[in-house]
């Protein structure tokens, strides 16, 4: 080969591969800009940037979001020795003298050894005062908790255990026996979900703390742990995401009904301790009735000893509390209230302790109670996935509780409580606590209030107080033992008195208000008939029915001018209100939402008696019965122009042919003159008018008020343009007053305003009122619509033609002249 052909050959393929290769290049770029064109990642990471919050991190924010973390720092750096240490140390004793006797009566309460309730004063107190945001109520042990966690200590507690001769008599008449093969101690764990049986035995049915086993100890304490720790991180996760808003679900009325059937159930529980029987603890619904049924069979084989120690002991409670320590008259003499819960469990463990009752007397005592702190242990977490559906309903009545106290006592200090860091707080409190065999905890009324009358004035009291407890747990438990049962079932019982006396709630809400009173018998009866956690649900869910239908039956009325002033209200409310003329103005009390969408079209209809439907079938009668009244017109005109014509040809004896006429007709529809257009023109336009003033309708305007709406959904919105469609086909405009940036948004992002051509959001009901009226003025006559249009343009066809028609028989027949009705 030639080198200059060569080399010719080599310098064409350099540039080729080049040329290749920015090619690849460009269609790459091109490529790539097609996909951001398309995808537009750009626009979204840019949607995205803007409505995600932007996170600083600054030391302002910082020490905003520890303060609210945890709220003791802001009270101490307040906080002054010289004026509330006395008062809080003085409160913190007489609050922790409360705690002991009431921690080791709840105990009891929870089908545990009363030493947990002493834990349950001990430890939540502490972690209260870290994270708590209310200086006033004392956190510990509640009587509605404990019966709720005793509750599914009982129930559950039943499927694991039993005595393993009589579960193997029960289990042989029901089916083949599922328990454990070693017979090493007197009870057995049952691992299958079986249902409990009651058990037909002289023995006492549910062992007291001296006769509990290692495996029936470390089954009800775990079943308990276990509830409370899945409470609090159910409140842990509530409160970190800011639910603290759910607690306004559970009304005043709600809490007060169920806590009182609580309190009613607390009351059972205690009675058999009360008079010494043994009578088996069922559980689930109708639990109550069964109670009171073995109770009155065996009441025969009261305890005397018991229930003379019982009465006794509700008379001096009773006595002094009353007599002295709500007495207004001592209270002004008295620096602390008299610890008499204190004085009566000394006593009792002193006289029990030397008199030996529970040996020859057979009278139940607390029994043997460990020394020391427990060390915190996960072991007793493993039921954690059979009580999560009672640890839903017990985290939210104990939050409920603690939350309402709070509010109650922050309004007389004009002090604010954060919901979210009293979730955060219970919730810290229940998941630490459970790992120091403490069990739920809550604020008590009975304790709130004497630590406020006591003079408490920050949580340093409940500090004293822990201290107090403290001391009993570590050093001075054990001579508790000797203490008998029924002593703190008075307990118990006494402390019921405040909640008994929410029984005049129900006489009070049935004179204010017939709803409130319904949620509070409905939620109260439910939680005495069914149980405590049935209860609740059953009072949730009629206190939501109310609200969804409040929803869909809100408050709606007609509204008319105030007369001298700017402001609408209702029609009902006053005679001397004016209903402007011509203006129909509708109010809807409530967000307007998918669920309630119709109710408001249909609402809307009835109430300003406005319906599209009625309305339009009214409008085609009208246009109709002005279409015949037109005709006989019509038919009358061309008579009349017949017989002239005729009378006209006669004179002129002047005969023109068919096809001369046709002729001259699409010569004149070509051709008019400028007389003859404007003659058309005349007729058109008086024939609009006429039919335009055929139907007029009953208003002009609907102003709807939505100020009190603060939001409306797709559903809603699509419905809305619907209404307004309906009504300008009847010659009806709808003007919005008062709506607000939120609804304005969605109705400016939906395809709102594509269906209508005027402006119809105003700022206020005054001023859409002033502008229809000018509108109307302005206006005239309604416009006809493009149906009615077709409609008066086919009249007038049909009308030439039938002109026509006419013009050519009397060509025909000279001698014939239509009579009216005729034609057709």
């Amino acid at each position: 080969m030639d080198p200059d052909v060569r080399k010719t050959l080599m310098e064409l393929n350099r540039p080729r591969g080049k040329f290749r290769t920015q090619v690849l290049k460009k269609s790459q770029e091109k490529v790539r800009k097609n996909i951001k064109s398309t995808f537009r990642f750009s626009r979204v990471l840019k949607k995205i940037g803007e409505n995600i919050p932007k996170c600083s991190c600054t030391r302002q924010l910082s020490r905003a979001f520890c303060t609210e973390l945890f709220p003791f720092w802001g009270i101490m750096k307040k906080y002054s020795i010289r004026k509330y240490l006395l008062a809080d140390f003085v409160a913190g004793l007489t609050v922790g003298i409360i705690h002991i006797p009431q921690g080791m009566a709840y105990g009891l309460l929870t089908n545990l050894p009363p030493v947990y309730g002493l834990y349950t004063s001990f430890f939540p107190v502490i972690l209260y005062f870290f994270f708590g945001s209310s200086k006033k109520i004392s956190i510990g042990t509640y009587a509605v908790t404990s019966l709720m966690v005793g509750a599914v200590v009982q129930e559950k507690a039943d499927l694991y255990l039993r005595p393993s001769i009589s579960t193997t008599t029960i289990a042989s008449s029901v089916g083949p026996p599922i328990i454990n093969s070693t017979a090493e101690t007197a009870y057995s764990i049952i691992t299958a979900n079986t249902t409990a049986v009651p058990l037909i035995s002289t023995t006492r049915h549910h062992p007291t703390a001296a006769d509990l086993t290692d495996d029936e100890l470390r089954v009800r304490v775990g079943l308990a742990m276990s509830v409370t720790f899945m409470a609090g991180l159910i409140q842990l996760f509530l409160g970190s995401f800011r639910f603290g808003g759910l607690a306004s679900f559970m009304s005043d009325p709600l809490i007060s009904g169920f806590t009182t059937g609580a309190a009613i159930h607390v009351f059972t529980s205690q009675v058999k301790y009360l008079f010494g029987v043994q009578v088996f603890s069922y559980h689930g619904a109708f639990k109550m009735i069964y109670f009171y049924r073995d109770f009155f069979a065996v009441l025969n084989q009261v305890n005397p000893v018991a229930a003379v120690g019982s009465v006794t002991t509700i008379f001096v409670l009773i006595l002094i509390k009353e007599g002295i320590n709500n007495n207004p008259t001592c209270m002004k003499n008295l620096p602390v209230p008299i610890p008499v819960e204190l004085f009566v469990v000394i006593a009792g463990t002193v006289i029990s302790h030397y008199t030996k009752i529970n040996e020859k007397f057979d009278v139940e005592v607390v029994g043997h109670i460990p020394v020391g702190v427990p060390p915190p242990t996960l072991s007793h977490l493993g039921f954690i996935g059979d009580v999560v559906g009672d640890a839903i309903a017990v985290s939210f009545v104990a939050f409920a509780t603690s939350y309402a106290m709070a509010k109650i006592l922050a309004e007389k200090d004009k002090e604010e409580v954060n919901a979210n860091q009293e979730l955060v707080a219970n919730g810290l409190c229940n998941v630490i606590g459970a790992l120091f065999s403490s069990f739920c905890c809550s604020a008590s009324l009975s304790r709130s209030l004497v630590q406020e009358n006591s003079g408490g004035k920050t949580q340093v009291v409940g500090l004293v107080s822990s201290l107090l407890v403290f001391i009993v747990i570590a050093y001075i438990g054990p001579m508790f033992s000797s203490l008998p049962n029924c002593i703190l079932a008075c307990i118990v019982i006494v402390t019921l008195k405040g909640m008994f006396h929410q029984f005049h709630d129900m006489v009070f809400l049935w004179r204010l208000c017939k709803r409130d009173f319904a949620v509070w018998f409905v939620t109260f009866l439910a939680t005495i008939i069914l149980d405590a956690g049935l209860g609740l649900m059953v009072g949730v869910i009629f206190a939501l029915y109310f609200v969804l239908r409040n929803t869909q039956r809100p408050y709606i009325c007609a509204m008319g001018r105030v007369p001298g002033t700017n402001a609408y209200k209702d029609l009902k409310l006053s005679r001397t209100l004016i209903q402007i003329p011509g203006i129909k103005i509708f109010r809807f009390d409530c967000n307007l939402y998918f669920a309630n969408a119709e109710q408001f079209r249909d609402r809307l209809y009835e109430r300003t008696g406005l319906n599209p439907k009625k309305l339009k079938t009214k409008k085609q009668k009208a246009l109709y019965k002005a279409l015949l009244q037109r005709k006989r017109e019509v038919e009358l005109a061309e008579i009349e122009e017949a017989a002239a014509l005729k009378k006209e040809k006669k004179q002129m004896k002047k005969r023109i042919t068919i096809e001369e006429d046709v002729e001259k007709d699409d010569d004149d529809d070509k051709s008019l003159t400028e007389e003859q257009q404007t003659e058309l023109q005349l007729e058109n336009d008086e024939m609009q008018t006429r039919f335009s003033r055929a139907w007029v309708p009953p208003v002009h305007t609907v102003v709807l008020d939505f100020s009190v709406i603060s939001y409306v959904d797709s559903v809603a919105v699509k419905i809305l343009s619907q209404i307004i469609m309906d009504y300008k086909e009847v010659g009806i405009k709808i003007f919005l007053a008062g709506c607000r940036e939120d609804v304005r948004k969605i109705i400016k992002k939906s395809e709102f305003y594509q269906t209508i051509d005027y402006n119809c959001l105003y700022f206020t009901i005054h001023e859409a009122v002033v502008i229809a009226q000018e509108l109307n003025q302005q206006v005239g006559d309604p416009p006809l619509s493009p149906k009615d249009v077709l409609m008066v343009e086919e009249e007038s066809r049909e009308a030439s033609a039938r002109l026509a028609a006419i013009s050519e028989s009397e060509e025909k027949y000279p001698g014939d002249i239509p009579q009216l009705g005729a034609s057709e």
